[in-house]
């Protein structure tokens, strides 16, 4: 019964988070075209407000338990949240605008704007329906354990890490099941040039890093747990949800290989970043406080 209770609470919550994040992208889109930006119509454009929807929902399932178990301040709740959603599903769309260009019906400038609103939007939604914040150390004291130039290579590697398997995992899928939607251009699709191609995806890989670090500078887990988290999350923040924008323009066989060769990108650069950036918490100075007080986690049954 308890279970049941749990999965009802964390279902009715991550829905109105869902709720919330459409109606967002929806505002700015408004707005938008009040003050005459065009907004030209993209194939499936009549189903895929319900795929929004459920992107949303898919993304406060994932975020939502993690926050209840998290013990830092309302604004780095926010702040983290943001960052997770706005970096991933920013840097997915500056890919699409020039991998799928037809299916990207929104100027750039617009879209970041939508994805920015939706993103603190959730953010808020999950400071209030999922955690309990507390006080705790500050990012700063975090910071200053090491010296900025260990941390700048740590970041550096971690981005290269994403070109690595990006480029790798991305032949082979390219090889083996996409290539001839992108040779015949299904749904839109497009191969720009390969110089094109590496300054997209070096504009992205720091982007995807970002997503993640200061979750990873904040999450209290063992090394091993948060890289495994953090790998899950890139895949799931920047792989299911996005792809699950395109279930109404895409062959299901083109999304299905998509979400196995994103798996393998994402999760590795997750457990990559995690591995590199992770501090224990045991390593901050005693004199700002303690940093392992029991706090209750917060209960998301109904």
């Amino acid at each position: 019964m308890n279970t049941f209770r749990y999965l009802i609470g964390i279902s009715w919550r991550s829905i109105v988070v869902g709720i919330g994040y459409i109606a967002a992208l929806l505002a700015v889109g408004i707005i938008s075209g009040l003050l005459g930006v065009q907004m030209s119509s993209s194939p499936g454009s009549e189903s895929i407000l319900i795929w929004v929807l459920i992107s949303g929902v898919v993304m406060a399932l994932f975020l939502g338990p993690l926050a209840a178990r998290m013990q830092v301040s309302r604004w780095r709740h926010i702040v983290i949240w943001t960052s997770v959603i706005f970096f991933n599903m920013g840097s997915v769309a500056i890919e699409g605008a020039i991998f799928a260009p037809e299916l990207v019906s929104v100027p750039l400038p617009v879209l970041f704007g939508q994805q920015l609103a939706a993103s603190v939007t959730v953010a808020v939604l999950i400071l209030f329906l999922f955690s309990s914040p507390s006080k705790t150390i500050s990012f700063l004291e975090i910071i200053r354990l090491r010296p900025w130039y260990a941390w700048g290579w740590r970041f550096v590697l971690s981005s290269l890490s994403y070109l690595l398997f990006y480029y790798v995992f991305g032949a082979v899928n390219y090889a083996v099941v996409t290539g001839p939607y992108y040779t015949t251009h299904a749904g839109g699709l497009t191969v720009p040039p390969t110089g094109v191609i590496l300054a997209v995806e070096s504009i992205r890989a720091p982007l995807i890093v970002l997503s993640v670090a200061l979750f990873v500078l904040s999450f209290q887990a063992s090394k091993r747990r948060i890289m495994v988290i953090t790998g899950l999350m890139l895949f799931w923040i920047g792989g299911i949800a996005p792809l699950l924008l395109q279930v109404s323009t895409l062959p299901l066989i083109l999304l299905a290989a998509s979400a196995v060769e994103i798996f393998f990108q994402n999760f590795l650069t997750g457990m990559v970043t995690a591995g590199l950036l992770w501090t224990p918490f045991s390593q901050v100075p005693t004199s700002i406080g303690p940093v392992h007080s029991p706090r209750p986690v917060k209960n998301l049954a109904i």
